[in-house]
């Protein structure tokens, strides 16, 4: 049976993450190898998501400034709306990690899907055994949605370009490029899905109490 999401929830959701395409993130600070100053270098392109539109897939992406080290040479990436080492954008990775506590990977995959973000169950189970974190969380029309996907729903079109906007959709992700494992591995979405993993399968020992009893009985 095919996923069913609420035509309200999947257009804002689309057009809120639509909204990022071509937005620059060019905000860095000093080196953080050796604290020297960041000379710009060049811009890259990088696909945030890609939506599935009446007209097919369409890729958003932003634009990223670079910055080269005046002292030590290292190549330095503005603060930008990405984990280290994931393709999508955050919000998409924070709303597979959020579906995936309750979801299978999936079902997860398909319900994005629904939403109208394209996404693969590969991609879906990375995120989920990965060191990232929990997002914060929203229910929206019953669907846990991170607080991250709603810091540019809504959004002005007008401010799409503005260094404010992109300042505080980095804040509201919780600068995501800075985001650095716990070594405990604590609050991340990996030790939720042991967390979980170990519950349903107590529940399910304890279903089994019952049976086993009459059984001997």
């Amino acid at each position: 049976m095919p996923v069913k999401i609420p035509p309200m929830l999947a257009d804002t959701i689309v057009c809120g993450i639509a909204s990022l395409d071509k937005m620059l993130f060019a905000e860095t600070g000093p080196c953080r190898l050796c604290g020297g100053r960041a000379a710009p270098y060049d811009t890259k392109e990088k696909i945030y998501a890609t939506l599935h539109t009446a007209e097919g897939g369409k890729k958003i992406t932003v634009f990223v400034r670079r910055f080269r080290c005046s002292d030590c040479g290292t190549l330095i990436y503005a603060n930008e709306p990405f984990y280290p080492d994931t393709r999508l954008g955050s919000s998409v990775v924070d709303l597979a990690i959020a579906l995936s506590l309750m979801h299978s990977f999936t079902h997860t995959a398909e319900i994005i899907n629904a939403m109208g973000i394209e996404i693969d169950r590969g991609s879906v189970r990375k995120y989920a055994l990965s060191d990232l974190p929990v997002p914060k969380i929203n229910f929206f029309y019953g669907f846990p949605l991170p607080f991250s996907l709603f810091s540019f729903v809504g959004r002005p079109a007008a401010l799409k370009n503005g260094s404010t906007a992109g300042t505080e959709i980095l804040a509201a992700s919780g600068f995501p490029a800075a985001y650095r494992a716990p070594p405990d591995g604590a609050g991340t979405s990996r030790t939720r899905q042991k967390q979980r993993k170990e519950q349903k399968q107590k529940e399910k020992r304890e279903s089994q109490k019952p049976a086993d009893q009459r059984k001997k009985d």
